[in-house]
């Protein structure tokens, strides 16, 4: 395990999805969950170090899943074929969302919705 493996985000991410894939829904069935891998941060072209390349913040859309790519071609393709896996129906489009993700946010952040001024 390297170093981006063991930073606090990659800690959280791997407590969070042994929590979920040992829950059950409120009728006793357990969780469905699916791994999808982030990108090696050492390949991912951001050097920004508030920058969060993460593959699970994505957005659904009519027909679509909008996603991110970050430079790690490897991590990118998995991703998309994880996507595609889990949303047979849908088409999945990554985006280059490097900006946003100087900001630790990505696209599922800026889709949601913001209250009536």
């Amino acid at each position: 395990m390297d170093t981006a493996d063991n930073d606090a985000y990659a800690r959280d991410a791997r407590r969070r999805f042994g929590v979920l894939s040992s829950s059950t829904t409120a009728t006793g069935i357990p969780m469905d969950t699916m791994r999808l891998q982030g990108p090696d941060y050492y390949k991912i072209r951001s050097t920004h170090a508030d920058f969060l390349a993460s593959c699970a913040n994505y957005y659904l859309c009519n027909g679509a899943v909008i996603s991110a790519h970050f430079g790690d071609t490897r991590a990118d393709q998995a991703a998309k074929a994880t996507l595609a896996r889990l949303y047979p129906d849908r088409v999945v489009e990554q985006l280059n969302i490097d900006r946003l993700g100087t900001g630790g946010g990505g696209i599922h952040c800026v889709t949601q919705q913001q209250p009536a001024a």
